[in-house]
């Protein structure tokens, strides 16, 4: 995992071994590219389920993460798991 750059905003861009892109922003999230494109990010923040209306239907929020370091150490973790 290398780093890219870090924006005026505080958010730290990372290529991960897989050529991917991870991000993490102040705001608490941290996205990584698909292995097609490194416009589409999605989410890996943890899913928090609030409530079961339905069956197959529920609402969940992501799992925030304050800390900076964190946020890196997540990432670091994501790319050992699946950027090999």
């Amino acid at each position: 995992m290398e780093l890219i750059k870090v924006t005026k905003k505080g958010s730290i861009y990372f290529k991960l071994d897989d050529g991917r892109l991870g991000v993490s922003y102040n705001s608490g999230y941290i996205r990584v590219s698909t292995k097609d494109s490194n416009s589409k990010l999605y989410q890996i923040n943890k899913k928090i389920i609030l409530h079961h209306i339905l069956d197959d239907q529920y609402h969940y929020k992501r799992e925030l993460i304050t800390s900076s370091s964190d946020r890196v150490k997540v990432l670091l973790e994501f790319n050992n798991n699946n950027c090999k």
